[in-house]
């Protein structure tokens, strides 16, 4: 069965409009990433999973429950769970009597992969972002969750060592679903990626490759924003970004022909999901 099942998920304030109508899955043993810009929603959606926050209607069942089991669940929340007048190894060592394990099996299994020992003896408040990231990575999988979930998990975390930490969320076969700002990592490590926007899902969750083959074209022309050339494009085909048109055109397409004889200050390049984001995005603003 599903670990995660979003239905029908709606949830504002105040009036304003936070979360709309959501709905989705995330499969057993399947690693699920949440992109969209600040401000879209994601952060609500975890409260609500997680039961921070009790949504207007809807509900979410993780392991078939209705209420979430948090022995089963690890979870690193966007603002981190860390006290500041604690060594790295007194918080460790608290979590330890919290889930009743040996500290040292904790230093033996994760210590290495996640560079702890240097900073074992450390007071939190002397970390740097990336420390004290990489800390509650290790609190929130220290007790072997079937489930995790992360918002924004790797900001300010040293990119030569994200991929042993990957390496690590992964060795059991959990259940992951993060939120994330970065977009060539959510294309690396996810099974399925959602978009959100405003509060919906903008797209279908498909495998990262399946979201980019699903745009128009493979290969995109970017050039500062015309109205001479934007009225004669189709609006299924392109968008606008940063004070630029993006426009998917195929190879050999008659398309560069056209627009070089606009403009000669142009690149072709080729798609990824930062154009499935903004594309869809457009699409709903559309309707």
């Amino acid at each position: 069965m599903n670990d995660i099942l979003v239905t029908n998920i709606s949830y504002s304030v105040k009036g304003k409009t936070i979360l709309e109508n959501l709905n989705f899955k995330v499969e057993q043993n399947e690693v699920f990433a949440l992109i969209g810009k600040n401000g879209s929603g994601k952060s609500s959606l975890i409260d609500i999973m997680l039961q921070d926050l009790k949504p207007n209607c809807g509900e979410v069942n993780l392991f078939e429950n209705k209420k979430c089991n948090y022995k089963n669940v690890g979870v690193l929340y966007d603002h981190l769970p860390l006290i500041n007048t604690l060594r790295v190894e007194e918080i460790i060592k608290y979590y330890c009597t919290v889930h009743k394990l040996k500290y040292k099996t904790i230093t033996e299994e994760y210590f290495e992969d996640f560079k702890i020992t240097q900073i074992e003896k450390s007071f939190i408040r002397t970390l740097s972002l990336g420390e004290k990231k990489r800390v509650s990575i290790l609190l929130s999988i220290m007790h072997n969750p079937d489930l995790l979930i992360m918002d924004e998990p790797f900001a300010n975390v040293d990119p030569t060592i994200i991929d042993q930490i990957w390496k690590v969320l992964k060795r059991k076969n959990r259940t992951i679903f993060f939120t994330t700002h970065n977009w060539s990592d959510a294309e690396k490590r996810a099974d399925k990626v959602a978009f959100m926007g405003n509060g919906k899902l903008i797209a279908e969750p498909l495998c990262p490759s399946e979201a980019v083959r699903n745009l128009p074209a493979q290969q995109k022309l970017v050039f500062a924003c015309n109205e001479n050339i934007e009225r004669l494009l189709n609006k299924d085909e392109y968008y606008k970004h940063n004070g630029n048109i993006v426009c998917f055109s195929q190879s050999g397409s008659s398309l560069i022909g056209i627009i070089a004889q606009h403009t000669n200050n142009f690149s072709i390049q080729d798609v990824d999901l930062t154009d499935v984001y903004l594309f869809h995005l457009k699409a709903e603003s559309d309707v």
